[in-house]
């Protein structure tokens, strides 16, 4: 097993069902660019709460997994090619709209200062 993060982009609709034990599972294809080389297809499969955030996105959203990655092969039906993919089991996601706000930045006042920070700041004099 290869545990990977990758980062592309939906090439369809992703599927959500719901297994026999009720809990939902969803299948999803992405395409991954890799330099000038085509694009890699990487086929997911992810379960609970990763299966309904994917679920929710559509073709062309822009998606990151981590989970355990293997490699896959196929016959094209058109042209009999053997073609080359990825198969991923999602263990974690990540798309645009799980981004709900931006860092805020530190207070100057000291509120959000380390507790190890103990320098007394920039408003000193310097002697040289």
């Amino acid at each position: 097993m290869i545990d990977e993060l990758i980062s592309g982009k939906l090439i369809r609709d992703p599927m959500t069902k719901t297994g026999p034990s009720g809990k939902p599972y969803c299948n999803f294809l992405l395409t991954v660019f890799v330099g000038e080389e085509s694009p890699v297809l990487v086929s997911g499969m992810a379960f609970n709460d990763a299966a309904q955030r994917i679920g929710k996105l559509a073709k062309g959203d822009a998606l990151s997994v981590n989970g355990a990655l293997k490699p896959s092969q196929w016959d094209d039906k058109s042209t009999g090619e053997t073609k080359h993919g990825l198969n991923v089991t999602v263990s974690a996601c990540l798309s645009a709209y799980d981004v709900k706000k931006k860092r805020t930045p530190p207070s100057t006042n000291g509120e959000n200062a380390k507790p190890h920070d103990h320098s007394p700041g920039f408003d000193e004099t310097l002697d040289f």
